[in-house]
């Protein structure tokens, strides 16, 4: 990695650290004051709400950032004006899709195909659902040149953004809570976050004003490209969303709100860890697959894997032995069932490192390699969560969830061999810092 490659990878690092964990501290202040004046069942519908529009956008997904990263044209006006329109296109086409499933939640309701004791028979979900789908159309419009910024490793510009539109969302979210106390405060922040974003990515300058374009060969490249990714996100989905879409199926609103919040908590390192990984190694690593050597690749891979595998294991220790704690210190006694949800959900903390194997495959332009790794552990979760939850209630479905992607570790191994990147020696390495921080964390409590 070139010294001027490994400076705009630390300057871009920072930036999106500093975003994300500031982001994160947002969300768990509003979290905070949020659950005092609403009522638990609603967290659990807007989950439900928030995964139904996931799954649409990762169904219509045909990898924009990647392909603009990855693609030796990502710079190119034709290319990035048609990438632009095929964004527009994908929003509206969300939009039609979320309409036509709150019509047939709707009907469901009132033929009692749905149990009003779960998530999905809410009778406010179909409205819910057909009002949050507008931001998908508001979103179709954001600038393409804050995909461009990823690719360049300039995201200063796109973490002040998300920042702002975040900032002022909550604060809308806030004093609708504040005096309606409703669950329409959660979608009035929504739907003012996003349209502030798409007029600030306007208006920051990030770049030449967008244009309709339609060159074939940019489409073609976009779409062809992107037939793996979008088969990649539709696991994604699956995977990523599954354990929300199981429980809605399986327990009460109010369950499913208490797991939201727990999941939140538990994640949020993973969700720092990830956005990094997205949004700074993916490029980093594309670019060094398209100049450098194999040998250099693998090397670099590994490099950034120590550091990651030592951050997600030193938080899976802490979380896994200070859970309750957390709980106990920020939320009242409706919430305290999270405690125990977050000490076992933090055991997925450690896999987080493996998961980066996808995006040094999908550097090379093995993107279906990726897929595969995806496929495999959402099997295991589809098939894992019911059975456990069938003989052990909550508790064995969320122990499924959390131990859902060591399946994945045998395949990621025959993945990596297969492109002559893996290297067992410093695949379990930083293993033992989760046990040690482990035990750190019941000596504090014993200190405590």
């Amino acid at each position: 990695m070139t010294k001027t490659l490994k400076n705009r990878a630390v300057r871009s690092g920072s930036w999106v650290i500093f975003g994300h964990v500031f982001s994160q501290c947002l969300r768990l202040g509003s979290n905070l004051i949020l659950t005092r004046l609403l009522v638990p069942e609603m967290f659990g519908v807007m989950a439900i709400v928030a995964v139904i529009m996931a799954g649409l956008a990762m169904f219509s997904d045909v990898g924009l950032l990647q392909n603009i990263v990855q693609s030796k044209r990502g710079e190119d006006e034709d290319y990035v004006n048609t990438a632009w329109t095929i964004q527009i296109l994908r929003g509206f086409f969300i939009f039609l899709m979320a309409l036509i499933g709150s019509v047939v939640l709707y009907c469901l309701g009132e033929a009692d195909y749905l149990s009003a004791d779960t998530v999905y028979g809410n009778p406010e979900l179909p409205l819910l659902l057909a009002v949050v789908s507008v931001r998908s159309i508001i979103s179709g419009f954001n600038s393409i040149h804050i995909l461009l910024l990823n690719r360049k490793l300039m995201l200063g510009k796109l973490t002040v953004i998300e920042l702002l539109s975040q900032i002022i969302g909550l604060l809308v979210m806030l004093v609708w809570a504040w005096y309606k106390a409703d669950i329409w405060a959660l979608v009035a922040g929504g739907l003012t976050s996003s349209i502030v974003k798409m007029i600030f990515t306007h208006t920051f300058n990030l770049g030449k004003t967008c244009s309709f374009r339609w060159e074939k060969e940019a489409a073609y490249e976009i779409l062809n490209f992107g037939k793996w990714i979008f088969l990649g996100s539709i696991l994604g989905f699956l995977l990523n969303q599954g354990d929300k879409v199981l429980l809605g199926l399986f327990v009460s609103p109010d369950t499913l709100g208490v797991y939201s919040i727990a999941f939140f908590l538990a994640m949020a390192v993973k969700d720092i860890l990830k956005k990094v990984i997205a949004s700074v190694f993916y490029p980093v690593l594309s670019e060094v697959a398209r100049e450098s050597s194999n040998d250099e690749l693998k090397r670099i891979y590994y490099k950034i894997r120590m550091k990651v595998d030592f951050i997600s294991m030193l938080s899976a220790g802490f979380m896994a032995s200070m859970g309750h704690i957390i709980v106990d210190i920020l939320y009242d006694d409706r919430y305290q069932s999270a405690g125990w949800m977050i000490e076992i959900l933090s055991i997925s903390l450690i896999f987080v490192g493996y998961s980066m194997a996808g995006v040094c495959l999908m550097a090379k332009g093995h993107v279906k390699s990726n897929t595969w790794l995806i496929f495999f552990t959402m099997i295991f979760l589809y098939v894992s969560v019911p059975i456990a939850f069938y003989y052990y209630g909550i508790y064995g479905a969320v122990m499924m969830i959390s131990l859902n992607f060591i399946v994945d570790i045998p395949s990621t191994f025959y993945m990596l061999k297969k492109v002559n990147l893996l290297d067992l020696s410093k695949e379990f390495r930083v293993l033992p810092v989760a046990g040690i921080s482990y035990c750190l964390g019941l000596y504090l409590i014993e200190l405590l």
